[in-house]
């Protein structure tokens, strides 16, 4: 792979990762509103897509907040 190969790559990446924490960051903020800003700065501080997508899972699947993991290793 080349350089020019390696950034595009690296670009797709971060954007698949953006576009995953913005989807978090909305499930969160329309199922749990009254959550502080602090929860909400911990998700986008995430750069890991597979703990972004561990998130959204048990953001959708969740019946109280406290039912989310928020470590990486969470389920």
């Amino acid at each position: 792979m080349t350089g020019a190969e390696a950034l595009i790559q690296q670009g797709l990446e971060q954007g698949r990762i953006n576009e995953k924490r913005t989807d978090v960051l909305k499930i969160v903020r329309y199922r749990f509103a009254e959550k502080s800003d602090t929860v909400l700065n911990e998700i986008t501080a995430i750069n890991d897509l597979v703990h972004l997508d561990d998130l959204f899972d048990q953001v959708l699947t969740a019946e109280t907040f406290e039912d989310i993991d928020f470590s990486k290793n969470g389920k």
